[in-house]
């Protein structure tokens, strides 16, 4: 048997159609202010990222323009800088026996290797850098580039270095010079006669298998408010820096397939960290 609902007669009164359909009403505005809300502020962000897309495809454009003129005045530097470096280096040997004029030659040698180093980086930033893989040991590299910091640099700095476990990788040895190069340098400026640097290889495996490369000094750290912005091309807070160096590291380092990452605190020093796949180009790792 059907039962038929008793509906009240205060039910279907004019009033309470009239309540209930407000009621509706407010339901619906707030539900379509909530969306409008929503659509407010999806259309903010989409503003705001169109905005910066803008900026960053503006600062390509000059950062372009400004690699190719770069490019080009590095090249023209290059040849007659080349030939003052083999005369710098004909008269520090032909000097040998007259200490005054022969520190003087070394000058000349030590200024010449800090302009081609400075060519270089502007040589990279202007074109991307691309890595031909061989197998090399990433030992030698160091030692190498670490005897080449030394000739700029105060010797009497401790640098305590520690390989661990396999050295070889699979990278373009001249352009993880220039890598280790700028960072060696770095930690000289920053650790003074009296400060300690360490540098520190380490196999890691974690599905791939990396090369982890610290490179840690004790020296003045870096402003918390620059960390962000230390490898912005043409950032830097050194009185006669370019700002190209750690930019350059960076590029280098993506263009292995690798990462980098910093940590610093001011007055007790700044550490560098470089993951690099142990691979070869066909993805075979060494042993």
């Amino acid at each position: 048997m059907v039962r038929i609902c008793e509906v009240t007669m205060a039910d279907t009164t004019p009033e309470r159609l009239l309540n209930d359909a407000f009621d509706i009403f407010r339901n619906a505005s707030k539900t379509l202010e909530e969306h409008y809300r929503r659509l407010e502020e999806r259309v903010e962000l989409l503003n705001r990222e169109l905005s910066e897309k803008n900026k960053l495809m503006e600062r390509t454009r000059r950062l372009a323009a400004m690699g190719e003129m770069a490019a080009k005045i590095a090249h023209e530097i290059r040849n007659p800088l080349g030939s003052i470096g083999i005369f710098a280096s004909i008269l520090e040997r032909e000097l040998r026996d007259d200490e005054k004029r022969g520190e003087l030659a070394s000058h000349i040698s030590s200024g010449v290797r800090t302009l081609d180093n400075l060519l270089s980086n502007m040589l990279l930033f202007a074109r991307s850098p691309e890595p031909r893989f061989s197998q090399l040991d990433i030992r030698e590299v160091i030692e190498d580039t670490l005897d080449m910091v030394r000739t700029r640099k105060d010797k009497s700095v401790g640098v305590n270095k520690v390989f661990e476990g396999s050295t070889v990788i699979c990278g373009d040895e001249s352009l993880l010079k220039q890598v280790f190069y700028n960072l060696l340098i770095n930690a000289f400026d920053a650790v003074g006669e009296d400060g300690s640097i360490e540098v520190r290889t380490t196999l890691l495996t974690n599905g791939r298998t990396y090369m982890t490369v610290v490179i840690r000094d004790s020296g003045v750290g870096i402003p918390a408010e620059d960390l962000d912005r230390i490898f912005d091309p043409f950032f830097t807070t050194k009185d006669r820096g370019t700002g190209l160096g750690l930019a350059i590291v960076e590029s280098i380092v993506k263009a292995h397939g690798g990462e980098i990452s910093v940590e610093s605190e001011q007055g007790r020093g700044t550490t560098f960290t470089i993951r690099l796949p142990v691979e070869d180009r066909e993805g075979t790792t060494h042993e």
